[in-house]
């Protein structure tokens, strides 16, 4: 039986999720075959394929344990199963009920770190404010959280968290938070395609 010492603690960890009972080495190895045999009867080579994905499954299993959404979620996912074996199939409705959570939180924190944003926005020390021959204006204050934090607000009345670097250089946007640059009076704009440069009239404080 491989993996089974490792099988045993994944599956002792997961009866504290809400199982009826903790489970041991052979009640494990004993209903995951049970339940391949009743799916496969009379097919080995089935049954042995069977077997092998349900131990990968247990093996990347992880019951969440503080999150009440997600052990929600895993719960509904363990009551849904043809059986409470059936770690290939928990897995499967766990990690996509996982991957939309993760969206759904996201964009939750998203909208939460817009609200502070806008909070704190007017009380934050101006560190410089620009206006650009595009017509775009930028306005950076000094964020509270740490050292090289801003606030920059890009109009029309869009707030983003960015750092600061060496100098007057200051960053922003992007998933990478360096899609905009300032340093000095030039706006370097790398969003898309092309690098794009801008001279701006900036007024530091």
């Amino acid at each position: 039986m491989r993996g089974l010492s490792h099988l045993i603690a994944l599956a002792l960890a997961a009866s504290t999720c809400g199982h009826a009972n903790a489970w041991d080495r052979d009640t494990v190895d004993r209903q995951i075959s049970k339940l391949c045999e009743q799916r496969n009867p009379d097919d080995w080579p089935s049954q042995d394929v069977c077997i092998d994905m349900q131990r990968r499954a247990l093996q990347s299993l992880r019951p969440p344990r503080s999150d009440v959404d997600f052990l929600a979620a895993y719960q509904g996912c363990k009551s849904a199963a043809e059986s409470e074996y059936d770690f290939a199939s928990i897995l499967q409705c766990f990690q996509a009920k996982q991957t939309v959570l993760n969206k759904q939180k996201a964009a939750a924190a998203e909208i939460a770190e817009k609200a502070e944003l806008a909070s704190q926005f007017p009380k934050l020390p101006v560190i410089v404010q620009c206006a650009f021959s595009d017509g775009r204006k930028i306005d950076i204050r000094r964020g509270s959280k740490t050292s090289d934090a801003i606030v920059v607000k890009v109009s029309p009345e869009k707030l983003v968290a960015g750092k600061s670097g060496d100098g007057y250089s200051y960053e922003w946007g992007g998933a990478q938070g360096s899609d905009y640059r300032l340093d000095g009076n030039q706006l370097m704009d790398r969003s898309g395609g092309p690098v794009k440069l801008f001279m701006g009239q900036c007024q530091y404080r």
